[in-house]
């Protein structure tokens, strides 16, 4: 294990050290059509990938000001910190906002303080739907196709293949 991540670390250097000299190497072996195909692709990954994590950042902001506003409402302490952090869950494939709000709140409701597990669930709640609403026309808009277009080929990439999927998919229609 050692030697192979030894080697791997050895040929990520070569590779970087040596990039030019490789890139033209591989392209005297390739016709003029495939480096064409082959760059647009690229391009276009770089764009849909892009766009993704740009809309990705602006629905985290909007999360950010429901949760912030939220959590002054609940008087929480360093609400503009953990209001952030949850963000940034949210931003995550896997994470969202009930990662955190959703055992705070069965916390709370076990010692015994319903208004606050109250206010975390409906906390959770709005900002569940605001990101649901938000996010399709978001990355429509960055990646460049229709809401309800970006939302179905969203759903079917990440069945099909995780969040990779859903970034490819949404950005070849």
């Amino acid at each position: 294990m050692i030697v192979g991540i030894v080697v791997g670390l050895l040929a990520a250097y070569f590779f970087i050290a040596d990039k030019d000299k490789l890139i033209t190497g591989v392209e005297k072996h390739l016709s003029a059509g495939f480096l064409a195909k082959t760059e647009r692709i690229y391009k276009q990954l770089v764009h849909a990938v892009g766009g993704y994590f740009k809309a990705q950042f602006k629905i985290m902001g909007v999360i950010y000001v429901i949760l912030l506003i939220g959590l002054l409402i609940l008087r929480v302490d360093f609400a503009w910190l953990i209001a952030f952090g949850i963000a940034f869950l949210d931003m995550l494939p896997v994470f969202g906002t009930g990662t955190v709000l959703c055992p705070w709140a069965v916390i709370k409701l076990f010692t015994g303080d319903y208004k606050m597990a109250v206010g975390m669930i409906v906390l959770y709640v709005v900002s569940l739907v605001v990101h649901q609403i938000v996010q399709p026309k978001l990355i429509g808009d960055s990646v460049g196709l229709d809401p309800f277009a970006s939302l179905l080929f969203m759903f079917i990439g990440y069945r099909v293949g995780s969040v990779v999927g859903m970034i490819l998919l949404s950005r070849s229609v």
